[in-house]
């Protein structure tokens, strides 16, 4: 390590290294106030760190990076290219990956059942996990390893070879299809709830949901110049991006935007309006400007914007206060409204499209417990289905017009 002192009394700390791709020497610094042991040793280990992360940059291969820096590598690309919640998401579980491996750990040494005996803890240990969530962080894992191949700090992903002991949900999944989406009860009394608490901001969101299928995001995101009519007359809403919240954002004005487009591929979509949705959409864009969204919240720290996390735990609240044993989350409105389409017998595909999903598998099983159960009611009715019978009911019928007839 060089040591120079500048004109204006502060030192600079220079180290050397050579380039392996050109075999030519660079130098990196840093620079302190100070020039004693304990700077000294400061600066070299910010020399050191310098260093080392240019020359995994320019190896290719079997390199010595942690799985921490290979992990702040990949977030980079991935901020760039992820919706901002998935994005989020993803920086949440890679982080206590981090986090819980050890910020020294190389990420070359990582092994597969390394990562078995992480994520089976993760299953069966103290506070055990769903498998949908453990799963979610081995594809967090494997991004990682896939992204560090690409650019030749590895040669190997260990998730290659990760088999993981999965816990049995076959009862859970029997059972969770139904505690997806209200029944009309339920969807009365979450209704109820709202009118109790004089909220029809919150009421008439909630209406929104269902009668539309949109996401809490989307739904949040509708503006006045998004609420349509065509030549025939059919009143529609064009989704086009969703409403999010960006995290730990100072300034208010900045902290609620809409993306330039919705979730999926498939999001970005017209969604025709039923006449109670069009009784919606008409009072709340009155005196409205066209960039406007129309729903407001007017609860006093909601900044006037509907939060899907925020929402979740107004509904929880009225979980508890109506005694509705489901849990209550802002996509059971969305569910609700493909149940009842299922119900109507609208065609999966056609379902799918409305609601923006390409391939849901929510969806597609709430879809098929609904036509099953329909189905199994029509044979129900058919038992008593026969000539005799409705012969039988006809003569009833026509007996008793006769009767009120003749007197």
């Amino acid at each position: 390590m060089f040591i120079r002192k500048l004109k204006n009394g502060n030192y600079v700390f220079r180290e050397s290294y050579k380039n392996p791709i050109t075999n030519k020497w660079h130098e990196t610094s840093c620079t302190f106030g100070k020039n004693n042991r304990e700077t000294r040793k400061q600066a070299q280990i910010i020399l050191d760190k310098r260093i080392r992360t240019k020359l995994i940059e320019l190896e290719s291969g079997e390199t010595d990076i942690t799985f921490a820096e290979l992990k702040d590598k990949y977030l980079e690309i991935a901020q760039k290219q992820l919706a901002y919640n998935t994005y989020y998401r993803k920086k949440t579980t890679l982080n206590k990956i981090s986090s819980e491996w050890g910020k020294d750990t190389i990420a070359k040494n990582v092994t597969p059942q390394f990562i078995n005996k992480y994520l089976d803890n993760m299953l069966y240990g103290e506070h055990p996990y769903a498998n949908a969530t453990v799963n979610s962080y081995k594809s967090c894992i494997g991004v990682v390893y896939e992204m560090g191949i690409k650019y030749g700090y590895i040669s190997n992903n260990p998730i290659d070879k990760v088999k993981i002991s999965w816990k049995s949900e076959s009862l859970k999944k029997r059972e969770e299809i139904e505690n997806k989406y209200l029944d009309d009860n339920e969807l009365e009394r979450i209704l109820k709830d709202c009118d109790e608490r004089k909220r029809p901001d919150l009421k008439e969101f909630f209406e929104w949901m269902y009668l539309t299928g949109m996401r809490c995001g989307e739904a949040a995101a509708i503006q006045k110049k998004n609420i349509l009519q065509d030549k025939d007359g059919t009143w529609f809403a064009r989704v086009r991006g969703s409403l999010i919240t960006i995290r730990n954002e100072p300034d208010p004005s900045k902290r609620h935007i809409k993306t330039k487009n919705a979730k999926t591929y498939a999001g970005d979509r017209d969604v025709t309006l039923p006449p109670e949705a069009i009784t919606i959409a008409k009072n709340h864009c009155e005196d409205k400007k066209a960039n406007d969204f129309i729903f407001t919240n007017n609860w006093k720290t909601s900044e006037g914007y509907f939060n899907n996390s925020k929402l979740n735990k107004v509904l929880k609240s009225i979980m508890k206060r109506q005694k509705i044993k489901k849990k209550l989350v802002t996509h059971i409105f969305r569910h609700t409204h493909v149940s009842k389409l299922a119900e109507m017998g609208v065609p999966l595909y056609v379902i799918q499209q409305r609601v923006g999903h390409g391939d849901s598998r929510i969806t597609r099983r709430i879809y098929l417990h609904i036509t099953k159960k329909v189905k199994k009611d029509l044979a129900n009715k058919l038992q008593n289905f026969s000539i005799e019978n409705n012969i039988n009911n006809s003569n009833v019928t026509n007996i008793n017009q006769y009767k009120k007839i003749s007197h």
